[in-house]
Parts: structure tokens; sequence; C-alpha cells
């Protein structure tokens, strides 16, 4: 989701985490080195938003290792912020996970990156701009660790459509039958041109794509606004779900709607009138998040404004609500500032 030209200036001087660059350091050593705590938000059973107060747009977490790890679209700590955590409620700085941008790509407009462990090694697929053209672009950064440093060597992007605005909001997804598969969004709206969520299947290694780009959703529902973008899919109970948000980043109509489908190919199909999450006394604008499941329970992570602060600082911080799974199909929770549950981590 993309920052505007003021809001890009907000986020880098108004952000109360200090930068730190990861150099050498992976894993518990960088933990150990940084130790700064951005939330302390645990009350007894349950737990208080934002889960981290400070901006960190497009948040998307990634278990593994023990701990959870928080990424996020560029800002004060650098192209890619990377926070980790013990139980998805108490947040600690790591660092810049990607101390040196890629070649093909020009710095302060890096996004949305989401990270999967494959084998031994972390890749993270992250939206940059194109250092030859006036256009965002995804391409992937590979790590030792998830605390990073990533490191793209690509010298042109893994994903360009440049005939249809550009490509933004990558995310991965792992198959039943282990199967990777990307998802993505043409910046469309960029350029006054439709947006679509795109599928394309991934090589094992998940270093390029194969066969042929798919549109599995567009906008064709009198509730998505603007565009629809930041895709994200799980499988729950042998039916696969497709979050994504539609709306203005930037204003109070941003939300997160769904779709399901039967294969991760579709076909995809909308269910309800409208988002399953909207803005209300709490929180403004929720969206760009994505669904992780922890212990029994699903969660879904996103970022939100202050109500009063739209499109101002202290910009879009992280929340967390409980996801769950009805005969109607998904419900988020909230927002809600206090929350009795809090995640079981097992």
């Amino acid at each position: 989701m993309k920052p505007t030209a003021s809001s890009r200036s907000m986020l880098r001087s108004t952000s109360s985490i200090s930068r730190r660059t990861l150099l050498g350091a992976t894993g518990a050593a960088a933990i150990a080195a940084v130790g700064g705590t951005t939330s302390a938000h645990a009350q007894g059973g349950g737990y208080q938003n934002p889960v981290v107060p400070t901006n960190h747009p497009d948040p998307a977490v990634l278990h593994t290792e023990g701990a959870f790890w928080l990424y996020s679209t560029a800002g004060a700590m650098g192209a890619m912020p990377v926070l980790t955590s013990p139980d998805l409620v108490n947040w600690t700085e790591v660092g810049n996970g990607m101390p040196v941008i890629a070649p093909w790509s020009v710095p302060g407009r890096h996004w949305a990156p989401e990270v999967i462990r494959v084998g031994e090694r972390y890749l993270s697929y992250y939206t940059a701009r194109r250092a030859d053209l006036d256009q965002q672009a995804i391409s992937v950064a590979v790590a030792e660790s998830p605390a990073g440093p990533f490191v793209d060597e690509r010298t042109t992007p893994l994903i360009g459509q440049v005939d249809e605005g550009g490509s933004i909001d990558a995310s991965p997804f792992r198959d039943v039958d282990g199967s990777l598969w990307l998802l993505w969004k043409n910046d469309g709206n960029s350029r006054g041109l439709p947006s679509y969520i795109y599928l394309q299947r991934l090589t094992d290694d998940g270093l390029e794509l194969v066969g042929e780009p798919m549109r599995i959703i567009g906008m064709d529902q009198p509730y998505e606004i603007y565009t629809i973008e930041g895709a994200s899919v799980i499988m729950h109970e042998g039916v696969y779900y497709c979050f994504y948000s539609t709306g203005e980043f930037w204003r109070d109509t941003y939300g997160v709607c769904w779709a399901m489908a039967p294969a991760i190919t579709g076909p995809w199909t909308k269910k309800g009138d409208g988002p399953i999450l909207s803005g209300n006394d709490v929180a403004a604008g929720p969206g760009h998040g994505m669904p992780i499941k922890v212990g029994p329970h699903w969660w879904y992570v996103y970022h939100a404004w202050q109500p009063d602060a739209v499109g101002q600082p202290p910009g879009r911080l992280v929340w967390l609500s409980r996801l769950k799974f009805t005969g109607k199909g998904p419900v988020i929770e909230g927002p809600n500032v206090d929350n009795p549950f809090r995640p079981i981590v097992v």
C-alpha cells in the first residue's frame, strides 16, 4: 500500500523508533544487541491494542525459530523494519532487515515485505521503486536468519507489469502439497487503471516464477472503493480464504474483505455485503494485514490510524484481532483496545 509524498516524510520524521542497521547480526544475537521493547500491553489473560504503538504500515508476521517476527513498510528503522515477539503482543525492535537495497531499486519506496522460510533460508517478497521507471515492482531477497540481513542480488525485479501500472503487495503461500505460490496486485490505481489480485506458481526454491500469472480477484462489488490490495491466503478446514483490503489507505474508508475458493487457483467467490474489518471510534482505516494461526486459534495482524490523526503522526500502528470462522464465513473481532483473550502460544 502506497504512502504519499507527504506521508513518507511524516513516517521518516515522526516515528519514535530509532534507526538501526543489523550489519552481520542474526537471530538471538541481533535481539540481544538491540533489546528495545516497543510494547508491553499484556494484562493478565488479555492484552491491549495497539500492540505496536509506533508507525509500522503493512505488517506481516512469520513464526519461526521459537519467535514471531514482524516486517513492515520502510520507515525510521530503514528499508525493512524488523521486530520480534514471543507472543504477538509484546514486541522488541531488531533493526533494518535490508541495510543494502537491490541494484535495480532506489531508496525510500520499500513497501510491504512478507517473509517465508524455504528450506534453511528466509525469502522476503517486497515492493520497491524501480531505478529505470517511475513505477513500483516486486522482487525477492534472501537471508540466513529471520532477522536478516536480506539481500536481493537480482539486476531486475521479479515482477514489473509495466503496462498495468507496476506491481506491489506480494504475499507467498505454501499449499498443502508443498507447492509455492505468490499473490500480488498490479498497481493500476496509481495510473488510473483497474487493479487485480494476481497469482502465479513459484519454483521450489521460491526464487523464480513458473507458468503464467492469473487474475484471481477483481473489483466487482459496490463496497470495493479505489482499489483492492494486500492479499493474503490461508486454508482452513479444506477451504481457501483470501483476505484483502479495499478503500483509500490514507482515509477511514480502508477495510478488509474476503473471498473463498476450493483451490488456490480458484474459482474465488466473494461472500457477504462489505468489509469484515472496518474503522470505529478507536481505530480508523484498519487493513493490509495477514492471518496467522497461534495454537488452536486464528489471529489477524494489521495496521490502523488513530481516529483523530488519520494520515498524520503517529502513523499507522499495529493491531491484533481474533479471527473466527462461522457458518457465514470469517469474522474479525474489533478493532478493540481492551481484549480479554490473548494468543495461546504452544
